[in-house]
C-alpha cells in the first residue's frame, strides 16, 4: 500500500465501512470480534499511524495540558512543573511549557484541552484577555486567597499569612525579637509577604519594625503599593542564557545587612534562593550563620541540600502544588467532583540556621 496509509485504505482491504475501522481502532463502539482482529491485523501489516490531530478532533480531546511558565530558570517554578508533568503523566495527559508566559495567544494555535498558570496574576491577565470569549478550562497556582478572576477559576493556594505567620511564630519561640525581612522587590507575593510581615510585626514590636527590612530593591522608600515590573534590573547572563538571579539579590541583602545600624536577629528571606545567596555573602563578610544572625527562607527546595549550615525554610512543596493544580483540571475536564479554593500544606523544616536565643 505504500506510505501514508488511511483508515480507508483499511476499510478496503478488510471489506468494512471506514466507521467500522474507526470504532475498531479506537476501541469504541461495537465490532464484530472477528472483524475487529482483522481490522488490527492489517493496521498492523501496513504500519498504520493515526495522524495524532486528527485523532484529537475527532476525540475532542487531546491529552495536552500547556502551562504557562514564564522562566524555569528558578528552582521552584522548576520543581513546580516536575510536579505538573509527573502527574499528568500518571493520568495519560503531558503539560506543555510556553516559556513566555503572557502569550495567551498560543491557547488559539496549540492543541490543548485545558491550561495552568503560575500565579495568580498571570491567571488574572488571562482571564481578562483571551479568557473573556475563549472557553478553555484552566486553573492557577496561587499565592493569594483574596484572589478574583473575571471568570471563576479554581486554585490551589499557598497562604502567605499562615505561612509568614508561621515563621514568626518558630523564630519567637526561638527567643528572637528582632525579627528582620530581606524583599527582592516590590511586586507580585513578594510585597504580599512584606505586608503580612509587617502586619505581624507591628503587633509585635510597633513602628521598630521598619529598622529591621532588608529592601534590596528600594521601592518600599518610595511606596508600599506593589508595582508592575518585569523584575528585569536583576537579569544576569552566563554562557548568553539570560536569568532572574535571586541568588544574587540574597547577596546584596547580605552587604545591606553589614551597612545597617540597627540589626536584626533573625532574617525571614522572600525565598530559598535568596536566603542561600544571603548566606554565602554574609559567610564571606566575616558573619556566621546562625551564631551571628539567623537566616531563615520561604519554599522548601531541594538545593537547600547542598549549602551549609543546611538552611531552615517554611516548605511550601511546589511539586505538591503543581501536582494538584493538575489533579484539578484533570477532574474539571473529565466531569469529576472538584473545589475552586485548594489549599497546599506548608510547614517548617528545621535546618542549621536559627540559632536558639531563648536558650542563651
Amino acid at each position: 500500500m505504500g506510505k501514508n496509509v488511511t483508515r480507508k485504505d483499511i476499510a478496503k482491504e478488510a471489506g468494512v465501512s471506514v466507521s467500522v475501522v474507526s470504532r475498531a481502532l479506537n476501541n469504541s463502539g461495537y465490532v464484530d470480534n472477528e472483524k475487529k482482529k482483522r481490522i488490527l491485523e492489517i493496521a498492523n501489516r501496513v504500519g498504520y499511524m493515526p495522524n495524532p490531530v486528527a485523532m484529537a478532533l475527532q476525540q475532542k480531546k487531546t491529552y495536552q495540558l500547556l502551562f504557562f511558565c514564564g522562566d524555569l530558570t528558578g528552582t521552584y517554578y522548576n520543581q513546580m512543573y516536575h510536579g505538573m508533568a509527573r502527574e499528568a503523566e500518571k493520568k495519560g495527559y503531558h503539560v506543555l511549557a510556553i516559556m513566555n508566559e503572557r502569550d495567551f495567544e498560543m491557547v488559539k494555535k496549540t492543541l490543548a484541552d485545558g491550561a495552568l498558570f503560575p500565579t495568580e496574576s498571570v491567571a488574572q491577565a488571562y482571564a481578562e484577555s483571551i479568557g473573556k470569549n475563549y472557553y478553555l478550562p484552566t486553573v492557577t497556582a496561587s499565592f493569594d486567597p483574596s484572589a478574583v478572576f473575571a471568570k471563576p477559576m479554581p486554585a490551589v493556594i499557598i497562604d502567605n499569612r499562615k505561612v509568614i505567620n508561621t515563621a514568626i511564630d518558630y523564630l519567637w519561640k526561638k527567643g528572637h525579637r528582632k525579627i528582620g525581612m530581606a524583599l527582592p522587590f516590590n511586586e507580585g507575593y513578594a510585597n504580599l509577604r512584606y505586608r503580612y510581615w509587617k502586619e505581624r510585626m507591628m503587633l509585635e514590636i510597633g513602628k521598630e519594625y521598619r529598622k529591621y527590612i532588608l529592601d534590596v530593591q528600594g521601592d518600599l522608600e518610595k511606596t508600599e503599593t506593589p508595582k508592575n515590573s518585569s523584575q528585569k534590573d536583576f537579569s544576569c547572563e552566563a554562557e548568553g542564557f539570560v536569568y532572574l538571579d535571586l541568588f544574587f539579590i540574597g547577596r546584596r541583602a547580605a552587604r545591606m545587612y553589614q551597612a545597617s545600624a540597627h540589626k536584626p536577629t533573625a532574617i525571614i528571606c522572600f525565598n530559598d534562593d535568596m536566603a542561600f545567596g544571603m548566606m554565602e555573602e554574609l559567610k564571606s563578610l566575616g558573619f556566621r550563620v546562625p551564631e551571628d544572625v539567623s537566616v531563615i527562607g520561604i519554599d522548601g527546595l531541594f538545593t537547600r541540600e547542598r549549602y551549609e549550615p543546611k538552611l531552615t525554610t517554611m516548605a511550601i512543596y511546589p511539586e505538591r502544588q503543581g501536582a494538584e493544580c493538575v489533579d484539578v483540571l484533570i477532574n474539571v475536564l473529565e466531569g469529576n467532583k472538584y473545589k475552586y479554593m485548594n489549599y497546599s500544606p506548608f510547614k517548617i523544616l528545621e535546618g542549621e540556621t536559627v540559632k536558639n536565643m531563648a536558650s542563651v
